[in-house]
């Protein structure tokens, strides 16, 4: 028996296939838990955070969407983490009402980075691009933000997993200053829950085939060994064909 977890994310399935820990894989013997080591927990916490942040992004935004930066100009930046990441509340909430003013809801995934010198605080943002008569997220951000800003077009390459990757590395730098930084996000962002489903046979085809009207994105396939329990695991995407892209 394995379990088969389908995340459905609109444009994307993502595909998870594991054998739980109470019952192993087949042929192969029960060997007792392997403890963790804190670099079995760090590299899995990182990849939880990556896969979760990918799954919100996929779910919520799409191509054409913004990666919205937003720095300050000199003399006007925050002393503090914590200083900046109250200006960026500050911010999105005076956003958000504007929003609601005009029949929108805000939507977002934030997170604040220290540049490469160390004090060049500034903020990245994951934003929805609205651009309507009532209104135009580029013109109400340029009215609101006082300092400099940079967009960058959401593109659908590798389904964002980059820009994931990107976020949780931002966040791991400051979870090192400060031991508590995070992303934030508004709250009417969909979660991403997995449809479960336990198949009572003994393994899943090394080379998946995709569900009527999708196919299976080019190198997402991947059949890995659990560096704990030593059983295998394996995941993968597929893409609705009338969405776009290569299917080849």
């Amino acid at each position: 028996m394995y379990v088969r977890n389908e995340y459905d994310l609109g444009r994307v399935i993502q595909v998870e296939h594991y054998y739980p820990g109470n019952y192993g894989a087949p042929g192969k013997p029960r060997a007792p838990k392997k403890k963790r080591t804190p670099e079995d927990i760090e590299r899995q916490n990182r990849t939880n955070r990556e896969k979760k942040i990918q799954r919100l992004i996929l779910a919520n935004f799409k191509e054409g969407d913004w990666h919205l930066i937003l720095k300050y100009k000199p003399g006007e930046r925050p002393d503090t983490y914590e200083d900046a990441q109250k200006i960026l509340k500050t911010f999105l909430d005076k956003v958000r009402k504007e929003y609601k003013k005009k029949g929108y809801q805000l939507k977002y995934i934030a997170v604040t980075e220290r540049g490469k010198k160390g004090q060049a605080l500034h903020h990245h943002i994951v934003i929805e691009n609205i651009n309507t008569p009532e209104l135009s997220t580029v013109e109400l951000i340029k009215k609101m933000w006082p300092g400099f800003k940079t967009w960058i077009d959401l593109y659908e390459d590798g389904n964002f997993e980059n820009l994931a990757q990107y976020i949780v590395k931002i966040e791991t730098k400051e979870e090192q200053e400060k031991g508590k930084a995070t992303y934030s996000r508004s709250r009417n962002l969909k979660i991403p829950k997995p449809k479960r489903k336990k198949l009572m046979r003994k393994r899943w085809p090394e080379d998946p085939k995709p569900k009527k009207g999708y196919f299976i994105i080019k190198d997402s396939v991947y059949n890995g060994i659990n560096p704990v329990t030593q059983y295998p695991y394996q995941h993968y995407t597929m893409q609705r064909i009338d969405s776009g892209g290569d299917s080849g």
